[in-house]
């Protein structure tokens, strides 16, 4: 089952984190429409290294994407948040998945 992943967008140098809706935010439109899942998405860029040990993240955009089937794949997941974020299909080979649940 697909809880949450972190990924490395290399190209656009951020990083995208999908965590597998629970179903809270799915309004009754969706259901009519036929939608009985979701993906929040969010986009983070590093702002700095600093030396201290921090590493703020700038928050750079954010979603929803809505599926008509149970999205209960890393895989589906990720090409489904990308493609929302960027505006575009997912290059497998610029994308390296960093932690996954």
């Amino acid at each position: 089952m697909f809880n949450a992943l972190l990924a490395w967008l290399k190209d656009e140098k951020v990083f995208l984190k999908v965590q597998s809706g629970t179903g809270d935010n799915l309004q009754d439109e969706d259901i009519q429409k036929g939608f009985v899942d979701y993906c929040l998405w969010s986009t983070f860029r590093p702002e700095c290294i600093d030396i201290d040990g921090e590493l703020d993240m700038e928050c750079l955009d954010s979603g929803m994407v809505l599926f008509r089937e149970i999205c209960s794949d890393a895989k589906t997941a990720l090409q489904a948040c990308y493609k929302e974020a960027l505006g575009r299909g997912c290059n497998e080979n610029k994308v390296t998945v960093l932690l996954e649940e």
